[in-house]
């Protein structure tokens, strides 16, 4: 099977504005919100596409991903990026692509720190990363935010209307986009600061937020270092074990870490890599972590410099798409090596910053990618929100979603399509409803199969 690398240029529109904003209203015609708001059931093994993505992964992990996936039908959503993809490319979707998340749940955004060291709210994670119609994104962001809610005993009249609320916050977030210009939609700045201004409601302004942003300012390497780290009566410092999750291992990548440390310093800015240089490796282990990706290979690297401070970095594989996972074989490395930056690619394109340690390297079978490992790291705790609370952090996110969708070529095709109507909200909102009834069906048939 031949996979070609990573390509962006597909995107590439250089029409005038006006023309794009044209062109798209021109497809609402051949693209009507009345088919985009239609969900039609797909006839698919949900388990055997499930096992699929389970045979990439470590054995020996797969009973606590299993365990973790079924305590909620919002944790079994979040643990099947592969259902949602295969059923959405079997739908009636628009023709705009654009690079999406691939899985912008609202769970997949957070706080973390810029390289100014400035406070950041953005979209945080990027594994399914790739090009998409541009409504995937939303809606699995709509999906998720109805099945959390559900989850935290929410009115569904409430969250049904949220569903629509959410189109509405993106198609505003892309119109606010384009009222500056090109250059000034490259920097946007998604402080926590701009990004409180935009939230509607004034409930997020309360001391549970300012917990969560207490805890992100508070997190860096040296606290890492004394909640993951032990050190021997010698004076060694090394990482605790807590099996299976973390444990020593010995494998192709912790052999050979500081041949790759040198290949993945290559992909960073020559600054960050000159900085690099001060440290050395002291210790790694495999740690999993999540839903979605326990149980693919994952690593804590603890280096020290110089100066005996240190610095965490995580390490985690890049896996293939998840629909592609069945049909790769030991022929396709080449495919594999590419996934890595994808991952990168797409995360730098779409957060208004990234993390400088942001990098990725290449085994002779697997992809990585490396970031650093909980610096100025947060996310918000759903379950401690008041539905005030959860509305405007719900549509917090689709309003993020907009803005990085904004950096994309088509945007501009995407505005137009979207329009100033509530037809696309509607659509949005008619489609989710319909496919939590999915994801419930699902969810039975993988507790049946698995418990």
């Amino acid at each position: 099977m031949s996979v070609k690398p990573f390509d962006f240029s597909q995107l590439f529109v250089q029409q005038p504005l006006k023309e794009q904003k044209r062109f798209g209203k021109k497809l609402r015609s051949a693209y009507p919100f009345e088919k985009l708001g239609t969900y039609t059931a797909v006839k698919r093994n949900p388990n055997q596409l499930m096992d699929e993505v389970r045979s990439i992964l470590i054995p020996e992990l797969l009973p606590e991903r299993t365990q973790r996936m079924s305590q909620s039908s919002f944790t079994f959503f979040r643990g099947t990026a592969e259902l949602m993809e295969y059923d959405l490319a079997h739908q009636d979707n628009s023709p705009i692509h654009t690079v999406s998340c691939g899985d912008a749940h609202i769970g997949n955004f957070g706080f973390f720190g810029s390289p100014e060291r400035q406070l950041l709210f953005d979209l945080n994670d990027f594994d399914e990363a790739g090009i998409n119609p541009f409504e995937w994104d939303v809606k699995r962001l709509a999906v998720s935010t109805f099945l959390a809610g559900r989850e935290h005993h929410f009115e569904t009249d409430k969250l049904t209307g949220l569903e629509k609320e959410l189109g509405d916050t993106y198609r505003k977030s892309l119109q606010d986009m384009f009222k500056r210009t090109a250059l000034n939609r490259f920097y946007p700045v998604n402080s926590v600061e701009n990004i409180l201004n935009t939230i509607p409601s004034k409930e997020m302004h309360t001391k549970k937020l300012k917990k969560f942003l207490t805890k992100a300012g508070k997190r860096d390497s040296e606290q890492v270092v004394r909640k993951f780290t032990m050190t021997d009566g010698a004076g060694q410092i090394s990482f605790k074990e807590n099996p299976p999750k973390t444990r020593h291992v010995k494998d192709r990548l912790t052999k050979h870490v500081e041949k790759y440390l040198v290949q993945y310093r290559e992909t960073l800015a020559p600054d960050v890599s000159l900085m690099l240089s001060q440290y050395s490796v002291t210790d790694i282990v495999r740690h999993s972590v999540g839903v979605g990706s326990f149980g693919s290979l994952c690593y804590l690297l603890l280096l020290t410099g110089t100066d005996d401070s240190h610095l965490v970095l995580q390490i985690k594989e890049a896996l293939p798409h998840r629909q592609l996972a069945d049909q790769l074989d030991e022929e396709d490395a080449q495919y594999e090596q590419n996934e890595g930056k994808r991952i990168v690619d797409c995360q730098q394109i779409l957060q208004s910053a990234s993390d400088p340690f942001l990098g990725y390297f290449a085994t002779e079978k697997k992809s990585f990618y490396v970031r650093q490992f909980r610096d100025m790291k947060a996310s918000i705790d759903l379950a401690e929100l008041d539905w005030d609370q959860f509305e405007a952090y719900a549509k917090t996110c689709a309003w993020v979603l907009g803005t990085a969708h904004a950096q994309s070529p088509t945007a501009g095709v995407i505005l137009g399509y979207t329009g100033h109507s509530d037809q696309f909200d509607t659509a949005i909102q008619n489609w989710t409803t319909a496919y939590v009834k999915q994801v419930e069906q699902d969810f039975g048939a993988f507790k049946q199969h698995r418990l």
